[in-house]
């Protein structure tokens, strides 16, 4: 749990605000069939469920996942909140990488001397927010590779939404450097709009 203490001069008031309430329950019904649920108990005031999915591993290294997950794109929108290596997350990450959405999601890992994560996936495009219509009449597409070399992991990254009448297509890139108990991030992000919207 991460909170916030606030004290306002002016009218002597004060109020404590709890920033992340989270619960998540994840594990294995099957040595290959996993699972994770995780709610939100305090999102600005509202409860909200974050992750619902199952995740299969049907051969080493190999992984489908299908339900309500965070969406594979940049480079640490996927750490939770007690797994930040900073005070918060990165502008990109709040701004354009806060996406979870109903999808499927297929993972590969291969071990070349380090490891390549690579995750890619297709996804109903309503967003987290806006699963009433289920799936709408397009889709978004994410994908994520990951190079883990030694005190040095870069993250490539593209996705194509399209939250209105317009599609856009974001390439992402970021390095985090690791030595010790220093860590150095950093990320850029190119959005390209259809039409020269």
């Amino acid at each position: 749990i991460r909170g916030k203490y606030e004290f306002q001069t002016e009218t002597n008031e004060s109020r404590f605000e709890v920033r992340n309430a989270r619960f998540s329950v994840s594990g294995n019904v099957h040595p290959i069939v996993a699972y994770k649920a995780e709610i939100d108990l305090s999102d600005e005031g509202s409860i909200k469920m974050l992750d619902a999915y199952a995740r299969v591993f049907p051969v080493k290294d190999l992984n489908f996942t299908i339900g309500q997950m965070r969406v594979p794109f940049t480079i640490d929108a996927h750490r939770s909140p007690h797994q930040q290596y900073f005070a918060n997350r990165s502008f990109i990450a709040k701004q354009v990488g806060n996406v979870r959405d109903v999808g499927a999601e297929v993972g590969y890992t291969w071990n070349v001397g380090f490891p390549i994560v690579v995750n890619a996936g297709v996804f109903n495009g309503s967003g987290l927010t806006n699963q009433k219509d289920y799936w709408t009449k397009g889709v978004n597409y994410s994908a994520k590779a990951q190079f883990l070399f030694p005190n040095v992991n870069l993250v490539l990254s593209t996705q194509k939404i399209k939250p209105s009448d317009v599609t856009v297509n974001m390439y992402d890139a970021g390095v985090t450097f690791h030595y010790g108990g220093f860590i150095a991030e950093v990320e850029y992000l190119y959005k390209h709009y259809s039409h020269n919207a």
